[in-house]
């Protein structure tokens, strides 16, 4: 959970100037104010005022000290302008703006922790992972493999190296404190899950910390996931994300019309815990 309180403009003496943006351009507090505003109104029915209908408006509030970026999802086709703007393509476009040029090349993977899971297959894990993760494959290079089915990138890496999926196995569920009656937060249609494309080898059993007091029966209705490089080791350069999406293309959306159309079947909301300077030092806090 990510949560911050902002100050009523009308209860400050003083509203402090605005401090510069970091060298890369982008304003964390005003793409969260813009994002969240966007957001609250695009929820709303038509020609009615997200202010009136929720009572407040995020105008009158003072909005600083922002170190998270707001991923929305929302339904709809996008295109043109609109194509970053929700769901996988956002992290992409936040990421590739803040992330620093490293010293030498990483190879990037994705520890996903998820509950619910929907109609994934080895292609739609390349798109998604073509967003995630930093130089992985452009969207030029999906567009020319789009007819390939193998799982394997231009480069010959599997998605196996790249992707690690955390979920409890049946045996788990089955001898956890609670049992199975316990598990209705677990989405994944055993359909999905036999299918022949469906990428069964990047599952990893779920297991609660040693020193947690309920490890042996805890079933965690949670979506984030860690993107790090293949030591697994937190710097700079990791980011994370947390929130309401589950992993399938109607909650992170999905390229249609030879990738020039983002469609989004969700509305969804989360967090993501960019890389920037210090962000090693942010993980220690949540």
């Amino acid at each position: 959970m990510w949560f911050k309180d902002f100050p009523k403009k009308s209860t400050m003496k003083e509203i402090p100037k605005k401090k510069p943006v970091n060298l890369e351009g982008f304003d964390l507090d005003e793409d969260f104010k813009q994002t969240l505003k966007h957001y609250l109104q695009s929820m709303m029915p038509i020609k009615i005022d997200y202010s009136q209908f929720l009572d407040f408006n995020l105008d009158d509030y003072h909005i600083s000290g922002v170190d998270i970026v707001l991923v929305p999802s929302l339904p709809g086709r996008f295109r043109d302008g609109d194509f970053d703007k929700y769901g996988h393509r956002r992290i992409g476009t936040v990421v590739k703006k803040l992330l620093s040029k490293p010293t030498k090349p990483k190879k990037w993977v994705v520890t996903y922790q998820t509950s619910s899971m929907g109609s994934i297959n080895e292609k739609y894990i390349k798109e998604f992972l073509s967003s995630i993760l930093p130089n992985y494959i452009s969207l030029e290079q999906l567009k020319a493999d789009a007819k390939y089915k193998g799982g394997i990138t231009p480069s010959g890496d599997t998605l196996l190296k790249r992707l690690r999926i955390v979920y409890p196995t049946k045996d788990y569920v089955e001898n956890c404190t609670e049992g199975p009656a316990y598990a209705g937060c677990l989405l994944l249609n055993s359909e999905n899950f036999s299918k022949p494309n469906f990428p069964k080898n990047v599952f990893h059993q779920f297991q609660g910390p040693d020193n947690y007091i309920y490890h042996e029966g805890l079933i965690a209705h949670i979506k984030v996931f860690i993107v790090t490089d293949e030591s697994g080791e937190i710097d700079d350069d990791a980011f994370i994300y947390f929130g309401s999406h589950n992993l399938s293309p109607s909650a992170w959306g999905k390229y249609e019309k030879d990738y020039t159309q983002f469609t989004v079947g969700h509305s969804e909301l989360g967090v993501l815990v960019p890389p920037m300077k210090g962000v090693k030092f942010l993980f220690q806090k949540y």
